[in-house]
């Protein structure tokens, strides 16, 4: 698919990231953020002294209402606004909303809510990206299955059912990486298609 001018912006420096030498990662995901800001910001600058003026907006708010349900985020009308990571472009209707993901582990909730947030037609965004990494301490999971991660994609356009938005140009982007892994240090996975759901692979640009 071709991306728009701001998702291949930003997709080139989250394929810098990919390409890191990563020997021992940083501890949480406020390193991953500041580290995206501080190249993203030589395009879309903060402007402190004016709202107007800043072309990036970090903990943007929705309009989207959600609740949490035992461990499952839900679209709620008297529910509460959500946050995504960072708004590109005018705050008002963005450019682009990415989400970020650093974990441990697998999070599937967590992963849902964030595609609901960037994917929901209440939340006035032009285009979507996700980018997840997931840090292993020895190997690569061997338990992190196509089948598990295309659940995700299955379980949150179920809950947006009629939200959705299906015209919103989306990338999501799941990247493992085993720094001390012996063999294989990285995989990655992507979707930006509903009806292809995730490939293993990586996402062409070109």
């Amino acid at each position: 698919m071709e991306y728009t001018k701001t998702q291949q912006q930003v997709i080139d420096i989250l394929t810098d990231i990919y390409n890191l030498n990563i020997t021992k990662p940083c501890h949480n995901e406020r390193y991953l953020h500041h580290y995206f800001t501080e190249n993203i910001q030589k395009k879309y600058p903060i402007f402190y002294d004016n709202l107007s003026q800043s072309k990036l907006h970090p903990e943007w708010a929705t309009s989207g209402k959600y609740r949490k349900n035992d461990k499952e985020y839900l679209i709620d009308e008297n529910g509460t606004s959500g946050h995504i990571d960072f708004a590109l472009g005018d705050y008002e209707n963005p450019d682009l909303c990415i989400e970020f993901k650093h974990n441990k582990s697998w999070n599937f909730q967590s992963i849902v809510f964030d595609f609901i947030k960037l994917m929901d037609s209440n939340n006035k965004i032009k285009s979507a990206i996700s980018f997840s990494i997931i840090y292993r301490e020895k190997e690569l999971s061997n338990r992190l299955k196509l089948s598990e991660i295309n659940k995700t994609i299955t379980e949150f356009t179920k809950r947006l059912d009629n939200k959705l938005d299906k015209n919103r140009p989306f990338l999501f982007w799941i990247i493992e990486i085993a720094p001390n892994s012996k063999t294989i240090q990285k995989q990655s996975w992507f979707c930006n298609s509903l009806d292809e759901k995730f490939m293993l692979g990586f996402p062409n640009t070109t």
